[in-house]
């Protein structure tokens, strides 16, 4: 059969589905029915004219409608409707909706997480997306489906009605979820929400942190409630500058306001990641790069200081004591490449090395999130549980100052072993990171206790 265009694609469709002679035999029905929904042979259009034709088609029997689905079903786990939405928001947003009507559970499933790239990708439907959402929860099980869906309640709850109430029966049957990733993004989900509807997820956020920090078996789990816990005692603006991050992706600037403006005042942005970056931001990290070729020194950028609000109110006067610890800023985003470091280890001394008292097991991704709070990257770490266990950390000041660090703890051992070389010898900002470094591994401390 040659290729069809759109139309003659919905009009082939009508006559096979139509036709009794074809109805009556099953395998020639699907083999029809399967030459005519070709979907990777259509364009985004044809596909979705498809698409919104079989939303009308009222299917005979239920083994039809298993067939439809099932051909269409390798389209639906494609990211094909993904592209469809890029130039047909509504008319997507409108089929995908209908679809949740048939209340098939793997439909639904790929639907919201088709939603959830929508608001991301295209922000202009978010307030459609919201409005369809009421009631799929009934129809989904799987962990795909359900992170989804929460992600979508935590991120855009304050404009629907009925998020508190959705989330809230996935916290009253949180003992029996079996999926640990739910359970996180229903963490995150539930303080992100309680940022603009605390009365309604006061009680149930805590009644989600005791049972993830008292009662949950995956470590994981139970880290991420503690951490959260922590930094609610920190305050809630702390809370939301970590977690109210954009709803949207950033780079979508690019496709807006520069045909409105002058030429001459972007022209020379051209080809470039200011878009993305702004000027400054963009000029500090081309420096870097240019850096990075010849030696490790990075332009002077102010950061987080020795003092942020990770650091708990008993251990903040011994940090401002020590000389000149205030100046201490640490480059954010600087990462270095594992050979890099390697080389540049092997060619240092140790500056620094002591041990600190340390008690049972930690999850590692709780000590890297902490450490990337106060702008120490993490190069490697070995696995949770691993014996002897090791991670190796990089981090650099303002002035170009290298910080290469080792954590080693030994099998049976109940101390972190902790080894810093410096390419410069300077002693006061080594005590400043070295502060930094023992509050950090205190806090981590503190949350497993």
């Amino acid at each position: 059969m040659p290729y069809l265009g759109s139309e003659d694609v919905v009009k082939e469709l009508k006559k096979a589905l139509c036709n009794p002679h074809i109805q009556a035999d099953r395998l020639r029905y699907r083999n029809v029915i399967q030459r005519v929904i070709r979907m990777s042979k259509l364009d985004q259009w044809g596909q979705a004219e498809v698409l919104n034709f079989l939303l009308r088609y009222q299917p005979r029997s239920e083994e039809e409608l298993f067939d439809i689905l099932n051909l269409l079903d390798s389209f639906l786990k494609s990211s094909s409707p993904g592209g469809i939405a890029r130039t047909y928001t509504d008319q997507c947003v409108q089929i995908l909706t209908e679809l949740l009507g048939l209340r098939q559970e793997h439909i639904t499933t790929v639907v919201v997480q088709t939603f959830r790239d929508l608001v991301w990708l295209c922000p202009q439907c978010t307030e459609a997306v919201c409005q369809a959402l009421p009631g799929c929860e009934e129809n989904i099980q799987d962990s795909e489906g359900k992170q989804a869906l929460i992600w979508l309640l935590g991120v855009h709850g304050e404009r629907i009605p009925n998020a508190p109430y959705v989330l809230e029966d996935f916290v009253e049957n949180v003992k029996s979820e079996t999926f640990p990733a739910v359970k996180m993004e229903l963490l995150t989900a539930l303080l992100r929400l309680f940022l603009s509807r605390p009365a309604e997820c006061q009680d149930m956020l805590g009644r989600l942190l005791y049972y993830c920090i008292e009662e949950e078996k995956d470590m994981a789990v139970r880290d991420r409630g503690l951490f959260y816990y922590r930094l609610l005692l920190v305050g809630i603006d702390e809370v939301k500058r970590i977690l109210c991050s954009p709803k949207s992706d950033p780079t979508l600037g690019l496709l807006e306001d520069p045909a409105e403006r002058p030429v001459n005042s972007w022209a020379s942005d051209f080809n470039t990641l200011v878009p993305v970056y702004g000027k400054a931001h963009w000029a500090t990290i081309s420096k870097c790069q240019g850096a990075e070729r010849c030696d490790p020194e990075l332009p002077k950028t102010s950061s987080f200081a020795a003092s942020g609000p990770l650091i708990p109110e008993e251990n903040k006067e011994r940090v401002q004591e020590l000389p000149d610890s205030g100046a201490l800023m640490l480059v954010p985003n600087r990462q270095l490449t594992a050979d890099y470091f390697e080389k540049t280890w092997l060619s240092l001394k140790v500056a620094h090395q002591q041990v600190l008292p340390w008690r049972g097991e930690f999850h590692p991704d709780t000590l890297q999130m902490a450490l990337q709070v106060v702008n120490i990257q993490t190069i490697a770490m070995s696995r949770a549980g691993s014996r002897p266990w090791k991670a190796y950390l990089s981090a650099q000041d303002d002035t170009g100052c290298l910080f290469l660090t080792e954590l080693l703890l030994e099998p049976g051992n109940s101390e972190m072993q902790i080894s810093v070389k410096q390419n410069e010898a300077r002693t006061e900002t080594l005590n400043s990171f070295i502060s930094v470094l023992e509050t950090v591994i205190g806090t981590i401390e503190e949350i497993k206790s």
